[in-house]
């Protein structure tokens, strides 16, 4: 059976790309690709069967515009490519369903809460887990709560690809940075540094519609390149370093790990994908981010056996149980360029 699936938002190296290629990889499904993005002027497109040019998801004309995709291609299956579209699916998920599309979304409840680090951190601190510090920053004076140097400041919403994440050795810097920060009207919170860029990993946890966690994966982060690295801090022999939004690693198998992700999963009460993001610290998980949907390690994961878009297919649309075993191995990623054919 043929089942076409629309993919939004394909372009820019984010997870809509991870998405198509995970896609691709499913040979074991009978698809028929669509994709939309803001401009043709994206590399996605070598990955579909059809593509069309969008408006922004915040734009009044966008629901009619994949209103006709849906009809014209009779699509059953949709999967976000941007935060934004995560958003309106999100909002919109009575209509899709109506229409007969399913989507592989978290609850409303999980992915606004985890769409605000403070509130993600607050709600996991009160649930018991063990967390690095962390302190909203609204003003300057704020900055007389902390005492825990290094801190990493960074937007508390509406962040992406690392965007305005800084480190901050002491109080002069962090002054410093809060004050720009500030003046870019960003939501600020301020949370310990901990570890090393050595013990870093992102888990993506599936959950389905009840609770019940349905499987995990994990990725060993490998920051060492320009690619990997959004920002590096040096005071002393010490380095502190902020990966970006693009990783590599070993996909590997960590069940002490994973069973501490799961447990996040089961107490947010998730109900969809998750992908957490944080480093290993005296045999605890220690997190620093969550986002409620599918990772930039995407196609890394189906590379080794999990792909979670082909196993969301299966099990939402085919009915089929969530089978899958992966291999552990190492994937990295480099600059490539494409010729584009016009």
């Amino acid at each position: 059976m043929k089942i076409n699936v629309l993919v939004t938002g394909i372009g820019g190296g984010g997870h809509g790309e991870q998405i198509l290629k995970s896609l691709r990889l499913a040979t074991n499904l009978d698809l028929f690709i669509i994709g939309t993005d803001l401009t043709e002027l994206t590399v996605g497109k070598r990955y579909i069967d059809k593509f069309y040019i969008v408006p922004k998801a915040n734009d009044s004309s966008y629901l009619e515009s994949i209103e006709k995709i849906i009809d014209e291609h009779e699509v059953r299956f949709i999967f976000h490519g941007s935060e934004p579209e995560l958003k309106f699916i999100s909002e919109n998920r009575d209509w899709f369903r109506k229409k007969g599309v399913f989507h592989p979304l978290n609850s409303q409840e999980v992915i606004s809460k985890c769409m605000n680090k403070y509130e993600t951190y607050k709600t996991l601190k009160e649930k018991g887990f063990n967390l690095p510090k962390f302190e909203k920053i609204d003003y300057i004076g704020d900055l007389n709560k902390i005492d825990f140097f290094p801190i990493v400041l960074k937007p508390s919403t509406g962040s992406g690809g690392s965007s305005y994440v800084f480190v901050a050795i002491n109080i002069k810097e962090a002054r410093l940075l809060v004050e720009f920060m500030l003046l870019k009207n960003i939501d600020i919170i301020a949370q310990e540094y901990i570890g090393t860029e050595e013990d870093e990993y992102t888990i993506g946890v599936s959950s389905d519609e009840k609770g019940n966690v349905l499987g995990s994966v994990v990725v060993k982060r490998i920051i060492n390149n320009a690619l990997t690295t959004y920002s590096s801090v040096t005071e002393g022999d010490k380095k502190y370093i902020i990966s970006s939004g693009i990783s590599q690693g070993y996909v590997c198998k960590h069940t002490e790990l994973q069973k501490q992700a799961e447990k996040i999963a089961k107490k947010l009460d998730s109900r969809g994908p998750l992908n957490i993001q944080c480093r290993w610290l005296d045999n605890e998980l220690r997190l620093f981010e969550i986002n409620p949907r599918l990772s930039g390690t995407t196609s890394l994961r189906s590379m080794a056996g999990y792909n979670e878009p082909s196993l969301m297919i299966k099990y939402y649309l085919l009915n089929e149980a969530w089978n899958f075993d992966y291999d552990e191995m190492l994937i990295l990623r480099s600059i490539e360029e494409i010729k584009i054919n016009e």
